[in-house]
């Protein structure tokens, strides 16, 4: 009876932290859609405080050089580690990419809107905490549970600290890719406790099990693609171009990033085609739902396109794909090859 409590409670919190995981990850988009990003220039604290201003009133009037010089101090010695691990092209671009001089003026919404985001991280980082402690109720049954839930916490303190990046390099592309990525990650682990704890039953298919596989990889540089899209896009929201000039403006990645999705929609399709051939219907379900997710992505991406990128798109296309992503993996825990 005790080991069924624990198993309920350690359940609940988990399903409640990958979902709050989600939220964050939507609420993110939604940040750097509204231009919030920057909209505190310091981490963790906000224009110097840790309960954001409401006006620029009491602010000096030289804050942006202010902040901009705190930004570049820890830049430089962001590069400097960069360079003795010898990636000197990254530390140069740290130090002389012309966007990270550029420093934003105080905006009392977008501060507040990127301040909540953080108390949302913060939220997260405390159940991230209760997911590892109650993990340690299966230490007895496999070692692995544990483990992970300290590699969750572990790699959410980290990513905590690429966030700090992001904002110190203002935004700088390579480090928001690397951010999405160790937030699926972070999914993926809490979908592998989740399936491991619950001992889910599971179908032998050797080629649903490759398909799956193989679709699930392939979805990571499709998401990476995506993100360099993405960071394209934050670039002409800061710009003059208007909205309906942006699609002349994206570049070459956009356009493979948009053919590389029927790659992904095949996948999908021949996973829901073997799994009808399994005839287990709880498969041939989510299969279904796999496929729907990656039409439905595709189609809010061609609409961002031919309506001049909607506000409310963009976080829709974004969430579909990590709603994609986590199925997919799910999906491919609970098929294994035939013995």
């Amino acid at each position: 009876m005790k080991k069924l409590i624990n198993q309920k409670n350690f359940l609940r919190i988990n399903a409640i932290t990958l979902g709050s995981v989600l939220l964050l990850i939507l609420v993110g988009s939604i940040v750097r859609v509204m231009g919030a990003g920057m909209g505190c220039p310091d981490w963790p604290k906000c224009f110097g405080s840790y309960i954001p201003p409401t006006s620029s009133a009491g602010l000096p009037d030289n804050y942006q050089d202010i902040f901009r010089e705190k930004r570049l101090s820890k830049n430089e010695r962001l590069a400097a580690m960069f360079s003795k691990l010898g990636y000197e092209e990254l530390s140069d671009r740290i130090t002389k990419d012309p966007s990270i001089l550029i420093e934003q003026e105080f905006d009392a919404t977008k501060a507040w809107i990127e301040y909540i985001n953080r108390l949302i991280g913060v939220l997260i980082g405390l159940l991230v905490f209760l997911n590892m402690i109650f993990s340690f109720t299966y230490l007895k049954e496999s070692k692995w549970i544990p483990i992970v839930g300290v590699s969750i916490f572990v790699l959410t303190g980290f990513q905590g600290w690429v966030g700090s990046l992001v904002v110190s390099t203002n935004l700088l592309h390579g480090f928001i890719t690397f951010h999405m990525l160790l937030a699926l990650l972070i999914v993926a682990l809490l979908i592998w406790m989740n399936v491991k704890v619950r001992d889910l039953a599971v179908i032998k298919d050797k080629k649903l099990f490759i398909i799956g596989l193989i679709t699930t990889l392939l979805f990571i540089p499709q998401i990476i693609l995506g993100t360099e899209v993405r960071g394209v896009i934050d670039d002409l929201l800061i710009s003059s171009i208007g909205r309906s000039e942006w699609g002349l403006e994206l570049s070459n990645t956009f356009y493979i990033h948009r053919t590389y999705s029927w790659l992904i929609l095949t996948g999908t399709v021949s996973m829901y085609y073997y799994a009808k051939k399994s005839q287990e219907q709880w498969l041939i379900k989510q299969t279904i739902q796999l496929v729907a997710l990656v039409f439905l992505a595709m189609v809010a991406g061609i609409a961002m396109v031919q309506f001049n990128f909607p506000f409310w798109v963009q976080p829709l296309h974004l969430i579909l794909a990590v709603g994609i992503f986590s199925l997919l993996f799910y999906l491919t825990l609970r098929i294994k090859l035939v013995k």
